[in-house]
């Protein structure tokens, strides 16, 4: 029995299985059984923006807190990135760092600790905690300014040199570990990793830029990291749970060679492989690299700001680094870089933007709207499934859910980046409700079809809703310019709120 969407058509013709034959690459096959991927969900850094929104009077960093981690009021992300500052004390250690972007160390110059610092930051990551979140990873964009050649923690003056001073090696590893340790201890949260370098084989951070940064070579990020996995063993963090992720390379064509530039020893201790996407295409072959070592592979950093942030063109370049991320990288999360951007700035990153000095207003983005066609529906514990369109639809299958143990749950996510109607056939007669396999089971019964969009005029939108019989097969037409996202539900029903 073949199935059409008829709220999708709108006039358009529609092939389905059992008039015109459709066009074989058209159809997306659906087999649960081909799980490419664990899925851990989705997340943001907190820098910059939470140094500042997390100083917000109520009720509005209440708010922005719901709109990012909330999964009824917003995205429900829930992975956070706590930036580990290395800014000096009371004034930026340089004149022209960007708004929001001197995040002060917890250790000065003199030995002297003070862990009332960075409250707005932490404000966020603890609300984020408490609506949800539960995957929280600390990474350093550059050790405290006082421990570099510089004198700053924007970088070197030679960018293409490391920042970091050879005497303060274990000093900087144990900054990181001891933040940790206080967290944990204090505010019972728990890092599951600590990053050491945020984009460190770069010519990126110099002394003078608006930001933090520092260069590590590769065998300086050798070094680093066996000390730093030596000092959590002595703390017993490595007992809590705490281990190590790198390099997080801004390239992940650079990731591959910083990963083959990397010690027996070191592949040994660390315990994630993280990358940011914004450039390179060798997504196969850090998935290929990675994948034997059992590890886990992140993109933990991509943001766009290459459309005015209103556009639909926007969320369609996010979404199709999205695609390509899950598809091919086979990320195991998906982390963007700031979610909340200073509309101040004069320019469109962010999945929103706020004036950072007056908090007078919100913009939601597309980019918000595209990336909750995934963060609402692709939830944690996810699996990816194999997609014959990898450059245009996403396929998960939900987690098994124990008090709905005779349902389950397909996501299918689609895009269509075209200027005209795009045709798509989704076959899932491989799919049954609760376990086993079609062939061996009765597959005939009914599923739900839940279908959120974002288009020009819709914001992740619910545009129907039916009851369908099984085994089921549909097409549609997708919105020129869309996000489509399908959630259908076999067995007992149950409906997204």
């Amino acid at each position: 029995m073949s199935q059409v969407v008829p709220s999708l058509v709108e006039r358009h013709p529609v092939h389905t299985f059992d008039g015109t034959a459709p066009a074989p690459d058209s159809i997306v096959v659906i087999d649960p059984g081909r799980v490419q991927q664990e899925f851990e969900g989705w997340g943001t850094s907190l820098c910059w923006f939470a140094n500042i929104a997390g100083g917000f009077p109520d009720p509005l960093r209440t708010y922005l807190a719901d709109l990012l981690f909330d999964v009824n009021k917003g995205l429900g992300m829930q992975i956070c990135r706590y930036n580990i500052g290395g800014a000096g004390w009371g004034t930026l250690d340089v004149p022209n760092f960007r708004y929001g972007a001197n995040v002060e160390s917890f250790w000065g110059p003199e030995g002297q600790w003070d862990f009332s610092r960075d409250g707005n930051q932490r404000w966020m990551l603890l609300a984020a905690r408490d609506r949800g979140a539960c995957i929280f990873e600390a990474f350093s964009n550059s050790p405290p300014y006082w421990m570099t050649v510089s004198g700053h923690s924007s970088g070197n003056v030679f960018p293409w040199l490391d920042n970091l001073q050879l005497r303060y090696q274990d000093q900087f590893v144990h900054y990181l570990a001891e933040v940790v340790r206080w967290y944990h201890d204090t505010h019972g949260l728990t890092f599951r990793t600590i990053a050491p370098f945020n984009e460190p084989n770069t010519i990126y951070w110099w002394a003078g830029n608006n930001q933090e940064g520092c260069h590590f070579d590769v065998s300086t990020q050798n070094t680093i990291i066996t000390k730093l996995a030596e000092k959590l063993e002595v703390m017993g963090l490595t007992k809590v749970g705490v281990g190590i992720a790198a390099s997080d390379e801004t390239s992940i064509d650079t990731a591959v060679l910083t990963f083959k530039g990397y010690t027996k020893e070191v592949k040994g201790v660390v315990s994630q492989y993280n990358t940011h996407s914004y450039l390179g295409s060798m997504r196969k072959e850090l998935r290929d690299l990675v994948r034997p070592t059992g590890k886990r592979l992140w993109m933990s950093e991509f943001g766009c700001g290459s459309f005015k942030l209103s556009s639909m063109p926007a969320a369609l370049e996010l979404s199709s680094v999205i695609m390509k991320d899950l598809n091919v990288l086979q990320a195991n999360a998906w982390i963007y870089w700031q979610a909340i951007e200073n509309s101040e700035g004069g320019n469109w990153w962010g999945l929103m933007q706020v004036p950072f000095h007056t908090g007078r207003y919100i913009i939601l983005g597309k980019q918000f709207y595209c990336l909750m066609q995934y963060s609402r529906f692709i939830r944690c514990d996810s699996t990816i499934l194999h997609s014959s369109q990898p450059k245009s639809v996403v396929v998960a299958k939900a987690a098994p859910d124990a008090a709905r143990p005779t349902q389950t749950q397909i996501v299918i996510v689609a895009t269509n980046a075209l200027s005209d109607y795009d045709v798509v056939n989704f076959d899932l007669t491989n799919v049954t409700a609760g376990e086993g396999r079609a062939d061996e089971r009765k597959n005939e019964g009914t599923a739900t079809i839940d279908i959120h969009r974002t288009s020009v005029t819709e914001n992740c939108q619910e545009v129907a809703s039916m009851e369908v019989p099984t085994p089921l097969r549909f097409g549609c037409a997708l919105r020129p310019g869309s996000i489509t996202t399908f959630v259908v539900t076999f067995g007992q029903a149950h409906k997204f709120e």
